[in-house]
């Protein structure tokens, strides 16, 4: 297919449907190496091979050679190293994606404001909205590892509902008796049911029926529409299932043409007919092209192997949605959209123009690697660690092999006289002692442990795990890469999502942030606003102990370096805080005038008691530096110190207070103390400048 052709350069009124049909065979014909390779991805992770049993050992009579090595009935073992190394993959990547920060960035500089505005609302849109986000972001992340690619399908949602509403002539004559009136004595009905038919999209016959049940009964149903979705959404294709580009694809979103399969049952079909408009004929050829079977041309490449021989009955119909990059009759590009199916020539269901303002293919496509500038180069975790998955499976079978000979060795007996039977309490007649015997068993092969082991460091090494003998930096520099990958990806969703919201979304709309009372606006604005979108995550933050250390690294810096007060220790501790506990910075920390009262009631508390002339008892991790300042603006007030002056009990209780207030704040100044060998002098009363 010649990118050069006629058919995809320009736009026409009228689609050439064959020619679209034989552009879609033909890139899937020439994608046939890299389908076979992920088909194969698929048997690796999943442990499919020839000759595979339920009970996971060889038999000869599974095989068409009929031989197995080295026995019938060995180990056949499933090792899931691939999978497993996905699914940490997967894992990791969630996470970072549940806690990485959503930045708006604007491209403008008086946008700063609105840019904090917009990161909230965004953050707010994918967590109460877009409910399917993390699910189809899952099923993204086991697509990029399992096949090297990942692929988003980013669409705007809107559908309505119908359904029946009562409606009483009691309701009619309170808002409009005239109208009543008009019901009640039939002088109009042919005017009422036009009315009806314009209002609620009723037939003629509906609208007399709907007439004659208000008169009769004083109550009838009628047609109301509500819209339920009116959201954006994202939806994870499967590369080599759903989503097509042409196998020389550099750039996908400069490709000429793509194409879309989505499964539909005839039912759904038959609904596009009123919801989208489509074209009947077009419907109900494919439903009648699928009784015939003839839904399956050119995809025979979708066939896999199962774990039994039962047959599927999928009812369901490959719809592809065509899209290209085409030119208009003066010159302008845009994005057309054609509706076809494989198995029906000439009749489409639509052509249209793509009205998204993006100018883009509503798809978001990431590879796992850039070793190639090619789309389809890309390789895949079961591919890279298929060999070391293989050498560990053997490893793991010669290993249960072995230790199936120990427990049962071969039984050795004279020709023709084999035991009747053999275990614990089992006589067996012999003529010579030592006749019968165990045959010699097998050594214990320390290397199969030694090689066991090579393969599993082998592979934490090359794909950066944590483990031991796996070099921390290099394993966090190749994680945090990772990241940094699927996050580019996602960046890319984000900015498609808010196109489609500045397109198509409400011009306002309330929304509640995360741990503030007060509900927020957001104001749409203007149309091609535009603003930068960025995910931020640091995969050292996973490790708790880690992030410990940085806290107590910055606040040591900042008791040496921050002279002018510049760093702010409260959110210090409240970063660490969200890091080390996500989802709970919120129920352990309090806001900053919250803690200011509860320390100040607590120590009033205090100072009731030591006034009592209850002894003092100082507790450890209190906040120590705000209570003794509360004190001593009490000890202060000259009726307080007149009466200590008084009291010598009261004086030691204050005197007992201050030196257990001040040990503590001592011990928590003991890292600096120990580094100067002296208490730090405050900044501000430093000889130095």
């Amino acid at each position: 297919m010649d990118a050069s052709d006629p058919e995809l350069l320009y736009a026409s009124k009228e689609p050439d449907v064959d020619y679209l049909i034989q552009a879609y065979k033909t890139t899937q014909s020439d994608l046939g190496e890299w389908l076979d390779r992920r088909q194969r991805d698929w048997d690796v992770r999943n442990c499919q091979w020839a000759g595979k049993s339920n009970d996971f050992k060889k038999h000869s009579s599974l095989l068409s050679t009929g031989e197995v090595f080295p026995w019938n009935g060995a180990s056949d073992q499933e090792v899931r190293l691939a999978d497993e190394l996905i699914g940490c993959r997967v894992a990791m990547c969630m996470n970072a994606i549940r806690r990485a920060h959503i930045i708006a960035t604007p491209t403008e500089h008086n946008d700063v404001a609105r840019a904090a505005v917009i990161s909230n609302f965004l953050r707010w849109l994918i967590n109460s909205r877009m409910d399917e986000f993390y699910a189809q972001c899952e099923l993204s992340l086991n697509h990029l590892f399992e096949k090297g690619l990942a692929v988003s399908y980013v669409y705007w949602d809107s559908h309505d509902l119908k359904q029946q509403q009562a409606i009483k002539m009691d309701e009619i004559a309170a808002t409009m008796p005239e109208m009543a009136q008009i019901i009640a004595d039939g002088s109009m009905d042919s005017q009422i049911v036009e009315l009806l038919k314009e209002n609620f999209k009723v037939s003629k016959s509906k609208g007399k029926a709907m007439l004659r049940e208000l008169r009769k009964d004083g109550e009838t149903t009628i047609p109301i529409t509500r819209k339920v979705v009116n959201q954006p959404r994202i939806k994870a294709l499967t590369p080599d299932e759903d989503i097509f580009f042409p196998s020389w694809t550099i750039d996908p979103q400069q490709a000429p043409y793509c194409f879309h399969v989505m499964k539909m049952t005839p039912e759904q079909l038959k609904a596009k007919v009123a919801s989208e408009d489509w074209d009947k004929d077009f419907v109900e050829a494919c439903i009648e092209s699928n009784a015939r079977g003839a839904d399956d041309v050119g995809n025979e490449w979708r066939l896999r192997e199962t774990l039994d021989t039962a047959e599927t009955d999928d009812q369901t119909i490959d719809v592809i949605y065509t899209y290209q990059r085409l030119l208009d009759e003066d010159d302008v590009p845009g994005i057309y959209c054609t509706v076809i199916c494989a198995s029906v020539p000439e009749l489409y269901a639509k052509h249209t123009l793509l009205d998204y303002g993006s100018g883009q293919y509503p798809y978001v496509v990431t590879k796992l690697e850039e070793t190639s500038k090619r789309l389809y180069s890309s390789r895949s975790y079961p591919e890279l660690c298929e060999s070391l998955q293989q050498v560990l499976k053997v490893e793991t079978d010669a290993l249960i092999d072995r230790t199936s000979l120990a427990t049962l060795p071969p039984l050795e007996h004279p020709l023709g006289r084999a035991p009747s039977a053999w275990g614990p309490g089992v006589k067996v007649p012999y003529r010579t002692p030592g006749e019968t015997h165990f045959a010699d068993t097998p050594k214990f092969d320390a290397g199969n442990v030694e090689i066991r082991r090579f393969i599993k460091e082998a592979a934490n090494n090359y794909f950066g795990r944590n483990a031991p003998g796996v070099d921390p930096i290099e394993a966090q520099a190749k994680q945090q890469a990772t990241v940094d990958k699927v996050f580019g990806h996602l960046k890319q969703v984000l900015d498609q999502v808010y196109d489609l919201y500045q397109q198509y979304g409400p011009d306002e709309e309330y929304f509640r942030v995360t741990g503030v009372n007060d509900i927020q606006k957001f104001a749409k604005g203007a149309a091609g606003e535009r603003f930068d979108f960025w995910l931020q995550f640091d995969v050292a933050t996973q490790d708790p102990q880690q992030m410990v250390e940085r806290v107590k690294a910055i606040a040591e810096l900042g008791g040496m370096l921050d002279k002018n007060g510049t760093l702010d220790t409260e959110a210090l501790l409240q970063v660490a805080v969200a890091q080390i506990l996500p989802g709970a910075a919120e129920t352990v920390m309090l806001p900053t005038e919250t803690a200011s009262a509860k320390a100040m009631d607590e120590e009033r508390q205090t100072i009731a008691e030591i006034y009592a002339g209850v002894p003092p008892n100082v507790q450890e991790g209190d906040a120590h530096e705000a209570k003794l300042q509360i004190f001593q603006q009490w000890l202060q007030q000259p009726d307080i110190t007149q009466k200590v002056q008084q009291d010598p009990a009261l004086q030691e209780r204050i005197d007992t207070y201050l030196k257990q207030r001040q040990m503590q704040i001592m011990q928590k100044q003991n890292v600096n103390i120990g580094r100067l060998g002296t208490m730090p002098t405050p900044y501000g009363q430093t000889a130095a400048a």
